[in-house]
Formats: C-alpha cells, sequence, structure tokens
C-alpha cells in the first residue's frame, strides 16, 4: 500500500483531524507533508507523526528562507526519514541540509533532481549525506510521453550507479488527476505506482482541491491540479477512494482485472458487433446484458461503477457468461473512451446516469454534466459513425413535471384521478413537458437532444419515459429504486420514512418486463424511431406506497415501522404509465403483476443481498 502526500492547513484543525481520520479509513500508514513553514511545528507535525509513519518534506528553493532544518528536528524527536526537495538552481545547500540531517541521526531523501542532476551533485561529493533519491512523475497528468515505471526508475539506478552510489530508490511525487473524469487512469496509474520497482511510493493526494482555493501555480491557472485526489473536493469518495476503503489495494486491483480493455469474443453463435450498454452495471443494465448473452449477442458493459456495490454486478455477468461480457471501466463525460465504445457498437442502450433527485437538488451542475452533457456526448460519438448504431434511451416520467393540474381525490389509501380516462389508462405522450428539478430538467433535456438528433441528424434513436422498475440486482436506496429499498428495510426489520403521507400512486414495472421492451424497441427501430414511449407498468400494476408496504409486509411477514417526512420538491401525487403507443407500435405489454414480482425481488435479495452496498461508504470530509 503507498503512502500519501497531503496538504494540510496548520489554522484549521477540524479539517485536519477529519483528514488523519478518513486517512486511517483508507489504509494509510506512511503520510508526506510539506514543512518549510515554522508555523507547522507548534502541533500538526507532532499529530500527524503520532499517527502516521511522517515523512516531512522541506523545500530548499528559497535562498533566503529561515533554517528549516533546526527547527524542525527539535520538535519531532521520533522522526527516522527527512526529505529534502531541491530546485535545480539551489543544489548547493543540499549538502549543508542533509549534513545537518544526518548530525541528528536522522535519514535524508533527496528530491526533485533529474538523473543527470543528481550525478552532477554526487562528482562535487553531495550525495555523501544522501540515503534514499526520491522520484516524482505525474504519468497522464504532467507527462507527455511516459516510458514506465521500470524504464524512469532504471534510469535514476543507472545515475546512480555510475557515481559509485547505490542509495534507496523513492517514488516521492506521483498521482493522476481526473479532471477529465478518467476515474479507471487514476486506478490503473496508483497500481502502476505501488508495482513500480521502488523501495517506497507516495501517492498524490487525499482530496481534489475546493474550487475556492488557489493551487501552487495560481488560482485554476491548471485544472488538473484541482482532481488529484482519491476524494472529491467535498468530500465524496472517487472509485479508487471507495475501493481502497472497502477492500485495500487487492479491492483495486480486482476491479482493475474486470475492467482490463479487450475485444469481446464472441459468444456462443453469436454474429455481428457487440450491442454496447452504458450504465450497463446497473440493476437494469445488469438484467438486459444477462438477456442478451443468452440469446447470442455480444455486450460491452460501459460503467464508472460509481455507484456502490455494482461491481458485484459486474462479477456475476462476467463469472456467469465469460469474455462474452466486456467491461470497459469509464465515464460517460470522457468523450474519448465514450468515442471507442461507441465505433465498436452494433446496438445502443444509454443507461448512464445521474439518477437521485436528492443530489441533483445539491450538486446540480454534476447532475447536468453526467445526464445532459453526457448524453450529447454520446449522440456525438453515434453522429461521427458512418452508419450509426439504433439507440435507446431510459429517461423519466419527471419530464412531465409535478402534473399539479391533475384533479386527484382520495381514495382509500390512494390518489386516483377524477378523469375516468385517466384512471383506466394512466399518462400518455401527449403530456405537455414540464421539467421539475435539476434532475428532471437534465433528463428532459437529454430526451429532447435524443429525439432531436433523430430529427436534425437522422440517428435511429427512441426515448423511454421510465416509471418505477424493480427487479432482480437492484441495490435500492432512499434515492433511487424504492421498492428494493422498502424490501431490504423489512427483511432487516428497519423503519421506513415515506416523504408526504404515502398515499401518492406509482405503476411499477418487473424488470424483465422492461428488457422484453428494450429489445422490442430494437426490433422495431425503423418504425419507432425519433419518438418517445410511455414504459411503466401501467394502471394494472399501480399502488401507493403505503399499499406497497402492506403487500411486503404479507410477503415477508415484517412490515416495516414507517415514518414520515415532508414532500419533496417535484414529487407527484399521481403517475402511471399509459402504455399504449408502444403497445400499438410493437405488441408490447407487461406479463409480471406486482405479487408475483414482489415475491421474485423479495427471494432473490433474501438470497443474494449485499448489505454494504445499500450506503455510500465513505463518509464525506467536510471541505
Amino acid at each position: 500500500m503507498p503512502g500519501f502526500t497531503e496538504t494540510f492547513r496548520p489554522d484549521d484543525r477540524d479539517r485536519a483531524e477529519q483528514a488523519v481520520a478518513t486517512l486511517k479509513r483508507l489504509g494509510v500508514r506512511r503520510l508526506r507533508v510539506r514543512a518549510d513553514s515554522g508555523g507547522w511545528h507548534g502541533w500538526l507535525l507532532p499529530r500527524l507523526a503520532s499517527e502516521f509513519d511522517l515523512l516531512p518534506v522541506l523545500a530548499l528553493g528559497e535562498a533566503d528562507a529561515p533554517d528549516p532544518v533546526g527547527t524542525l528536528l527539535p520538535a519531532l524527536p521520533v522522526l527516522e526519514w527527512v526529505e529534502i526537495a531541491a530546485a535545480p538552481g539551489r543544489i548547493a545547500a543540499v549538502a549543508g541540509a542533509a549534513a545537518a540531517i544526518r548530525q541528528a541521526g536522522r535519514k535524508v531523501v533527496l528530491s526533485g533532481l533529474d538523473p543527470a542532476a543528481l550525478e552532477l551533485l554526487a562528482q562535487r561529493g553531495g550525495l555523501d549525506d544522501i540515503d534514499a533519491v526520491g522520484i516524482g512523475a505525474f504519468p497522464g497528468t504532467g507527462d507527455m510521453s511516459w516510458p514506465g515505471w521500470e524504464a524512469v526508475v532504471e534510469e535514476y539506478a543507472q545515475a546512480m550507479a555510475g557515481a559509485g552510489r547505490v542509495p534507496a530508490l523513492w517514488i516521492t511525487g506521483t498521482g493522476f488527476s481526473t479532471w477529465r473524469h478518467d476515474e479507471r487512469g487514476q486506478i490503473r496509474a496508483f497500481l502502476a505506482a505501488a508495482e513500480a520497482p521502488a523501495d517506497r511510493v507516495y501517492w498524490s493526494s487525499l482530496q481534489d482541491l475546493a474550487p475556492d482555493e488557489a493551487s501552487a501555480q495560481g488560482f485554476h491557472a491548471d485544472e488538473r491540479d484541482y482532481a488529484l485526489g482519491v476524494l472529491r473536493a467535498d468530500g465524496s469518495p472517487k472509485l479508487l477512494g471507495r475501493l481502497l476503503e472497502q477492500g485495500g489495494i487487492a479491492a483495486v486491483r480486482s476491479v482493475d482485472r474486470l475492467g482490463r480493455p479487450g475485444s469481446p469474443r464472441p459468444a456462443s453463435g453469436s454474429t455481428g458487433k457487440p450491442v454496447v450498454i452504458t450504465g450497463g452495471a446497473g440493476f437494469i443494465g445488469t438484467n438486459l446484458a444477462d438477456r442478451l448473452v443468452r440469446e447470442g449477442h455480444r455486450v460491452i458493459v460501459y460503467d464508472n461503477l460509481s455507484r456502490p456495490g455494482v461491481e458485484q454486478n459486474i462479477e456475476w455477468l462476467k463469472s456467469t457468461h465469460g469474455s462474452a461480457i466486456t467491461f470497459e471501466l469509464a465515464d460517460i463525460r470522457d468523450p474519448h473512451v465514450l468515442r471507442e465504445a461507441v465505433a465498436q457498437a452494433g446496438k445502443m442502450f444509454h443507461f448512464a446516469a445521474q439518477v437521485a433527485v436528492t443530489t441533483s437538488l445539491v450538486d446540480p451542475i454534476t447532475d447536468f454534466e453526467i445526464n445532459a452533457r453526457g448524453t450529447v456526448n454520446l449522440l456525438e460519438a453515434m453522429r461521427a459513425q458512418a452508419e450509426p448504431p439504433p439507440l435507446v434511451f431510459t429517461s423519466t416520467n419527471k419530464v412531465y413535471g409535478k402534473l399539479a393540474d391533475l384533479e386527484l381525490r382520495l381514495e382509500g389509501e390512494r390518489y386516483a384521478p377524477s378523469d375516468a380516462e385517466i384512471r383506466a389508462r394512466g399518462i400518455d405522450e401527449s403530456r405537455p413537458l414540464d421539467f421539475y428539478s435539476p434532475y428532471g430538467a437534465s433528463k428532459g433535456s437529454a430526451d429532447q437532444y435524443v429525439l432531436d438528433y433523430s430529427r436534425t441528424y437522422d440517428l435511429p434513436t427512441a426515448v423511454f419515459r421510465m416509471s418505477c422498475i424493480y427487479g432482480p440486482h437492484q441495490f435500492g436506496t432512499e434515492d433511487q429504486g424504492w421498492v428494493a429499498h422498502f424490501l431490504i428495510r423489512a427483511l432487516d426489520g428497519e423503519p421506513i420514512t415515506l416523504y408526504g403521507d404515502g398515499r401518492q400512486v406509482r405503476d411499477v414495472l418487473f424488470v424483465e418486463d422492461l428488457v422484453d421492451a428494450f429489445l422490442a424497441a430494437q426490433e422495431h427501430m425503423p418504425a419507432i424511431r425519433g419518438q418517445a414511449f410511455n414504459i411503466g407498468g401501467g394502471p394494472d400494476n399501480a399502488t401507493s406506497l403505503v399499499e406497497l408496504l402492506e403487500r411486503i409486509g404479507s410477503t415477508t411477514g415484517r412490515r416495516p415501522e414507517i415514518g414520515f417526512g415532508p414532500w419533496r420538491p417535484g414529487d407527484q401525487l399521481y403517475y402511471v404509465s399509459d402504455t399504449a403507443k408502444f403497445n400499438a407500435a410493437t405488441g408490447w405489454q407487461p406479463r409480471v403483476g406486482i405479487a408475483e414480482g414482489i415475491a421474485r425481488l423479495s427471494g432473490w435479495l433474501t438470497e443474494n443481498r449485499i448489505a454494504a452496498a445499500e450506503a455510500p461508504v465513505l463518509r464525506r470530509v467536510a471541505s
């Protein structure tokens, strides 16, 4: 496990303590910090030294800087190593600082010099008190051409051998910026550094720089400086951070093996180009991929694994179907990797999305970047193809807004429309669009882009405005996948919070029926292209939340305790899909009723549930 390099502010003790706690949860034992300010020595460095194997870094780049060695060493009596970061024009000061550190009984690692400068320093006797040489490089972030760690470390080893020196070789400065949302690249860079032929490695860093803070190069002088953490600036974990806490470097290696690129091999009897599913590690994508492979297709699952637990779905797909499934660990916001995937596609399904209304209210920009911009990235990649693959995009009923004008009346434990036709058929596609909440706006924008690219660029696309989907492989939470969430809480004997009065009505659709609809859409794409369809269980599978909880209680024998919270922005009191348009175009209709579906999902959860998947792993660190 590499050590970490992190920057602390001595005037913000609470934030420093949160960082210490997070680093320890990640399993970090070695910590590298800059220590060239006398203000650090009062409490911060002794505190860090009490928790970690601390490596303080003294920068010798300022000619008129005060003597850091004389200040630092008395404050840290247990210190074993001190790093000297030498700027090329200040190598003359290195020998004196190293000798002072050695005389105090500590070991010295020297960084900041390339092999040629080290050889020159050695000729002057400047390496006599150096125990280790630190190497710094940021492949994929700051280096234009990268030969690999083995070649880089070997170059330093040869330089030292030529100078008659054999110091230890450390990687003291490396990391990977996710400024282009390439979390796969960060994982691979982390593993490459961890497995490099070096005696010790330090990774930069714990947390992204906050947008309102200046980097060492200035205020947003280089955006790459802002995305080097394994946590985002708001403290939420990137994939690398989540995996490190879940299972250390072994968990990182496990996911990396799943995501290694390669050409998908044919499934038994398959022909033609593979089917690409963005967001394919989610429960809908997993069920679709499973069906497609069983019917002889090859499938590329394109997913960034941002949702905790979904790596279990990839492991299940690959263990079940082997090389017929190719996993592309990538983000929909990375247009370069996305373009490569689309170029391989024979058909496409686009599920990758930020799916929680609550998250969109907290961070509407990220919600927009994923849902709207990510979809345009995909459409542009399709438009670049000589023969664009047909695409089915999953939108949401939230594009119809709150439906506040719908006249309702309370009937027992549910709301019901006063209009007899809507009661009988549900909401059809003639309903005016009325985006509500950032989530509704971003998904609605994507919905309209998908339809317009069919009209403007003649792309073969269709839109599903979906209601509530449930079924196996669903890791339900309060924010998304509420049917599975209710079942999980019931099975665990945990209380459930309903927002509103619980009498709001939704139609639920079992995922097998949805997969049937996906396949029907692709089959009938020439006839349905450029159109949107409401897809859900329809009036026959409509239920209020409290009615569903009663049903779950009967099915599982455990009726959960219910609490009530305030209505959430944009909540619809009634939404039931009218699927007549899609039925007329393809002949599709749901086959699995609520009772059967709930029983089947309950059985799957009981057998397969992964408790850790229900909640985000890393607690947020205040920024």
